[in-house]
C-alpha cells in the first residue's frame, strides 16, 4: 500500500512539473507575439512543446529574399536547464555561425548558458535577425575567426564578398527549391506553404491590394505600418494570418 501511495505521489509531482513547464513555454510564445522581430515565424509543435517549427525570411543584405526553415529544440529541463536551445536549419545555410555539417546555429557567443528568468526565446530570435542582417558583425564581435562555426565561409566573407554572396545565393536557391516539399511530419502546427490558388488565396490578395487590415496573431513581431496580411496554412482547409506588415 505504501508503495502505491509513493508511486501516486511521484506521478502527481511529475504531472505538476509538466504543467508548470508547459505554462512557462506558453509564456515564452506569448512574449514572442508581443515583440517586434519581423521576418521570423515560429510555433511550438502540437505534439511536443519542446520542439518548435520556424521560418526565417531575409529582408536585407546578403540574405535578402531568403527563406530558411529551422527548428528550435528546447532542453528537457527548459527553462531551468542552463543548456541553451538548439537551432537547426532544415537546409544548408552559408553563414559564419552556422555549422556546414549539422546546419546548427551557434548562439553561444550571445548566450553562453541559459539564465532562467533573464534569457528568453524572443531574444534568440532577435539575435538571429541581427546576425543575418550583418554577418560581418559576427566576425568582429568574436575576434578569433577559428571560433566560428563555418571558418571557410567566414574567411571568404572577409576576403572575397562577391564569392561569399554567390555561395549564399546558392543556399537560398536550394532552400527555396524545397519550400513546397511534403511535410516531414504530420504535426498540424508544421508551417506549410502552398502555391497560389485563386479560389483560396485570391480574396486574401485582393484584401492586401485594397490595403485593408484586420486584427491577427502576430508573427514573431510586426513592426512598422500595416500594409497587408501574411498567411500560412496551419492544417487542412485552414489558413491563419501570421502578421500585419
Amino acid at each position: 500500500m505504501t508503495l502505491d501511495v509513493d508511486a501516486q505521489k511521484k506521478d502527481d509531482k511529475l504531472l505538476l512539473a509538466t504543467i508548470h513547464q508547459e505554462y512557462k513555454i506558453h509564456a515564452e510564445y506569448k512574449m514572442i507575439e508581443s515583440e517586434k522581430v519581423s521576418g521570423i515565424y515560429v510555433i511550438p509543435s502540437y505534439a511536443n512543446s519542446l520542439q518548435w517549427f520556424g521560418v526565417f525570411f531575409g529582408r536585407q543584405g546578403f540574405y535578402e529574399n531568403s527563406v530558411f526553415r529551422f527548428s528550435i529544440l528546447l532542453p528537457d529541463g527548459f527553462p531551468e536547464d542552463k543548456t541553451t536551445p538548439a537551432i537547426i536549419f532544415q537546409q544548408n545555410v552559408v553563414h559564419p555561425l552556422v555549422c556546414p555539417f549539422t546546419n546548427s546555429l551557434d548562439i553561444s557567443h550571445a548566450f553562453p548558458e541559459w539564465r532562467c528568468g533573464e534569457d528568453h526565446l524572443w531574444q534568440v530570435l532577435k539575435y538571429m535577425q541581427v546576425i543575418f542582417a550583418d554577418p560581418l558583425e559576427c566576425i568582429r564581435s568574436v575576434g578569433n575567426i577559428q571560433e566560428l562555426s563555418n571558418v571557410e565561409a567566414s574567411k571568404l566573407l572577409t576576403t572575397n564578398r562577391d564569392a561569399f554572396a554567390a555561395l549564399v545565393q546558392e543556399s537560398i536557391a536550394e532552400s527555396k527549391a524545397h519550400i513546397y516539399d511534403t511535410p516531414p511530419t504530420e504535426d498540424p502546427h508544421y508551417i506549410v506553404f502552398e502555391k497560389f490558388q485563386e479560389d483560396i488565396h485570391g480574396p486574401v490578395l485582393e484584401q492586401i491590394r485594397n490595403g485593408r487590415t484586420t486584427n491577427s496573431p502576430a508573427e514573431s513581431g510586426g513592426g512598422g505600418a500595416a500594409t497587408g496580411l501574411s498567411w500560412v496554412k496551419v492544417k487542412e482547409g485552414e489558413f491563419k494570418p501570421l502578421s500585419i506588415e
